[in-house]
């Protein structure tokens, strides 16, 4: 099983060296099987369905969506097998028309990635969305922690080893127009729990509906901004605290192997406005998500620790041992770097940070939408000590690495660069994780294009320790997207800027004979051809297509 399936060691975040680099070796023929292009998010093809038939469950008006996230349940559906239950999310705008923002989605698949919607009784797929949105009239709606505030991003989504779903985000105002709110911005943890059999129920305009199999038990608040962040005029932008970028993680270890076996993790960054300050901070559960522990800030021990944090990843070894990874910003005494931290007690007590790589890390040239720099991490489901991480960093062109360490992230070999990079083109945003001891990863790669322009956008696939192949060598690339899509579309801000998210990901699980990798991505391919707004500067927006970003996804069979 993987490191998140098996355990819930999920992907992405620790560690890097910048000593030597070394080009991965590679076959010349790929081994991973490579399944259909499946939309994940629910729209009316490019027919303007109207703003009266969009709801949580129906994309009517072909809005934007981006930034996914997903998730294998370690549980099976009733008449089905363990692995049918797929997860998701992204920052998903369909109902802008009713309150103007983007709003916490849960796209769930039950037959194992296939289908992610259809007529009622919805036996293969549902699209819903979190409660608490500002029309939200339901009792769940007006009594969520999130009501009042505008808008909801940043998803991740995991399961617990009984097969319960934890929808991880941030919350916000992005202008001053809520009264009397004490806060302006929230990090929370929806939860539903795993209720095989259960019936969906229909979402309307003013209400989320319930998936088939899932009833929603609640969100808890994991840590609060202040009020400053949406104040208009600030001549120092924002004046409060605004918490940003949060990761989650489940210890699904059995007791006899982890202390902290159960717990949720989560972390993210804490920006100060007035301070300058913005370090990684980290929250526990003990309750299945119920409450959160009082956030603590664990970047900034040691010499090599930074203030300057954005980007965390959680990782949880097989031994309930928590790795915690993070990129800094350079300033007047630190340098762009990747770094980890360590707990071995749930959490409790840390290491200083590790200085893994410096790293490159600017706005990618010819790109429109933007290209930050994170670092990923997972660990192996056996072997407590063997870490990996994934970044991208920039010499010429973008470029996706990975490093190991065999000793707990005490130490890191040399990093590997993990694409092959024909025509010089850019490859960012890597994910990883692991599945019976194999190193999955895939990425962003702009290298089908043939402008400037960085026109054509794909996803692509490798792995090591699996088809005869052991690290630092990997199998040879796997084109996972079946058609290129053009990234830079102009879709926010009234035409004016293009927006992709800041990452896409992947999960895998061990099915006996093969390894089951599901990757979710953005995709603008359904954006129709001459409505792709390319131009710099406000331009028309429409309900027909041009805003028709999509979340996509794909199952790769891959051989051991």
């Amino acid at each position: 099983m993987s490191s998140r399936v098996h355990r819930h060691v999920q992907i992405l975040l620790t560690v890097v060296a910048a000593l030597s680099l070394i080009t991965a070796p590679s076959i010349f023929a790929g081994h991973a099987g490579v399944g259909p292009n499946v939309k994940v998010t629910d729209d009316n093809n490019n027919v303007d369905g109207g703003t009266a038939a969009t709801t949580p469950s129906r994309d009517a008006r072909n809005r934007q969506s981006n930034e996914p996230t997903v998730a294998i349940s370690p549980m099976a559906p009733p008449g089905g097998a363990v692995g049918d239950i797929i997860a998701a999310a992204s920052n998903d705008y369909r109902m802008v028309p009713h309150f103007g923002d983007a709003w916490m989605p849960v796209y769930l698949s039950f037959n194992s990635g296939t289908t992610w919607f259809g007529a009622a009784p919805f036996p293969n797929g549902y699209n819903t969305m979190v409660p608490g949105f500002p029309t939200d009239t339901s009792s769940d709606g007006v009594n969520s922690p999130l009501k009042n505030l505008d808008g909801s991003g940043d998803p991740v989504v995991r399961f617990d080893a009984a097969g319960n779903l934890y929808v991880a985000g941030i919350a916000f105002n992005r202008n001053f127009d809520q009264p009397d709110r004490p806060v302006d911005n929230v990090v929370y943890v929806a939860k539903y729990n795993f209720t095989p059999g259960t019936a969906a129920t229909a979402s309307t305009t003013t209400t989320a509906g319930s998936p088939p199999h899932f009833t929603y038990a609640g969100t808890a608040i994991v840590d609060r901004g202040a009020v400053g962040f949406a104040v208009p005029n600030q001549p120092f932008g924002f004046a409060g605290i605004f918490v940003d970028k949060e990761w989650m993680e489940i210890d699904l270890n059995p007791a006899a192997a982890s202390p902290c076996a159960g717990s949720v993790y989560v972390s993210f960054t804490s920006f100060r406005g007035l301070g300058g300050a913005f370090p990684i901070v980290f929250s526990r559960s003990t309750n299945g998500g119920a409450s959160f522990s009082s956030p603590r800030v664990i970047s900034t021990g040691g010499r090599a620790g930074t203030v300057r944090t954005q980007g965390s990843d959680i990782a949880v070894a097989p031994n309930g041992t928590i790795y915690v990874a993070y990129r800094t910003f350079t300033t007047n005494s630190d340098v762009a770097s990747i770094q980890m931290v360590k707990s071995t007690d749930c959490g409790a007590h840390w290491t200083n940070p590790v200085n893994v790589a410096a790293i490159s890390a600017p706005q990618a040239p010819g790109v429109a939408f933007r290209t930050p720099t994170f670092a990923f991490i997972a660990t192996d489901n056996v072997n407590p000590n063997i870490v990996y991480v994934a970044y991208q960093s920039f010499a010429g062109d973008y470029d996706i690495y990975a490093a190991r360490s065999t000793d707990g992230g005490a130490t890191w070999g040399a990093p590997v660069q993990v694409n092959t990079d024909p025509g010089s083109r850019h490859q960012i945003w890597p994910t990883i994780e692991v599945s019976q001891g194999a190193l999955h990863a895939a990425w962003y790669d702009f290298r089908n294009s043939v402008t400037a322009g960085n026109e054509a956008l794909d996803v692509y696939y490798r792995c090591t320790n699996c088809n005869g192949f052991t690290w630092p060598a990997f199998d040879a690339e796997t084109r996972v997207t079946g058609v290129s899509h053009e990234g830079n579309c102009q879709m926010f801000g009234s035409g004016s800027v293009a927006f992709h998210g800041d990452y896409i990901e992947l999960d895998a699980r061990w099915d006996g004979a093969n390894h089951i990798v599901h990757v979710v991505w953005t995709d603008n391919r359904d954006v129709p051809a001459g409505q792709c707004d390319l131009i710099p500067g406000p331009g028309a927006t429409n309900s027909v297509g041009n805003r028709n970003q999509s979340i996509y996804t794909t199952k790769l069979t891959v051989g051991p």
